[in-house]
């Protein structure tokens, strides 16, 4: 492996200009390949360089929702950014938020509403703390983090209208909203997009995605797991097929307990943006892993939305995993991935 100091690996990645990958057509690229080309990045293979052939994913709740847990970075010191906890009570419910901003800027007009992961059934608003703290920096706006309940005690909708109501609050003092979150809260941001405009709440101005899984009930077996599809050298091929493998249980898994005894459509646009109308969407990045297994349905995704005139942005990080935001401090390309949002805000 090739190894790089942090601040010169950050600074390489600033550099990386779009380019034009046919396959995904009227979409800008941005491919920010690591130097050792097609191999994971050093934490994310010290991570997963561990898992087993045929993985099994546990079916008890308390260990899956330790497994949404971040492991600990370094903690970072942004002194002008403030962070504070409130409430929301809009739509008649009861939605604790977090609210971070750069001192000074709390009043202007500009709102980013995050929607943390966690498979639908684990994360918090505080998981995502230190990357939105550095976004905070470079954005003159306040950033809205939702504390949403999570399944299966808060099932399908429920989340999706905790989300609904602190947007419904923000709209009434800002009016250039972007929406934002990673995996499961990428799917749930662009849920909350669609219902805003039907609603007549508001249009969405732009979204940031990190990741974002985009579909319920996919084919497991077809096109858009198929990790063969994925260069990597010979070494680690094992270890990105069994990821793969465990993440179809995840998928599996995190719709049985979002959608609990629920006879539900799931190609319903709201759960699955991926049947959405493309038209809704004005500007939308994604971020996702060269080794993510959603990286095959978020292109396929991003690909609809920019053939359908939207300004779409698809930037993707070598050697990544799935969560990679959670390396900031770690991993060039985590904040890397920050700065990218910010460019675009």
């Amino acid at each position: 492996m090739i190894t790089s100091n942090y601040l010169t690996e950050l600074n390489r990645l600033k550099r990386v200009e779009p380019v034009e990958v046919p396959r995904l057509e009227d979409v800008n690229m941005v491919i920010k390949d690591r130097v050792d080309a097609h191999s994971y990045e050093t934490n994310t293979w010290n991570d997963l360089k561990g898992v087993v052939d045929n993985p099994v994913l546990s079916n008890d709740l308390t260990v899956l929702r330790a497994g949404t847990e971040p492991a600990p970075i370094p903690e970072m010191q942004y002194p002008d950014i403030c962070v504070d906890s409130r409430y929301s009570y809009e739509l008649g419910r009861k939605v604790r938020y977090l609210r971070i901003y750069k001192k000074g800027c709390e009043n202007n007009n500009r709102a980013l509403i995050y929607i943390h992961g966690g498979a639908y059934y684990g994360g918090s608003a505080e998981d995502s703390l230190i990357p939105l703290r550095l976004l905070a920096t470079r954005f003159n706006g306040t950033i809205y983090t939702v504390d949403y309940g999570l399944a299966p005690e808060n099932p399908y909708p429920f989340g999706l209208w905790d989300c609904l109501s602190v947007l419904s609050l923000v709209v009434k003092t800002k009016h250039d909203i972007t929406l934002a979150g990673d995996s499961a809260g990428g799917s749930m941001a662009l849920g909350l997009s669609q219902l805003s405009h039907y609603m007549g709440i508001c249009d969405i101005s732009s979204q940031l995605l990190f990741y974002p899984t985009v579909i319920h009930g996919s084919d497991l077996n077809g096109g858009l797991w198929d990790d063969s599809r994925i260069p990597i050298v010979d070494e680690q091929r094992d270890v990105l097929h069994a990821s793969y493998e465990i993440f179809k249980q995840l998928d599996k898994k995190m719709t049985e307990l979002y959608l609990p005894e629920q006879d539900i459509d799931l190609t319903s646009p709201i759960l699955s943006p991926m049947y959405s109308d493309p038209t809704l969407y004005k500007k939308v990045t994604v971020l996702t892993g060269e080794y993510d297994p959603f990286r095959l349905q978020d292109e396929a995704f991003i690909e609809k939305l920019g053939m359908a005139g939207c300004d779409a942005t698809y930037i993707r990080y070598g050697g990544m995993s799935h969560a990679f935001l959670n390396l900031v401090g770690k991993a060039a390309a985590s904040e890397d991935a920050i700065y990218e949002c910010a460019k675009r805000l």
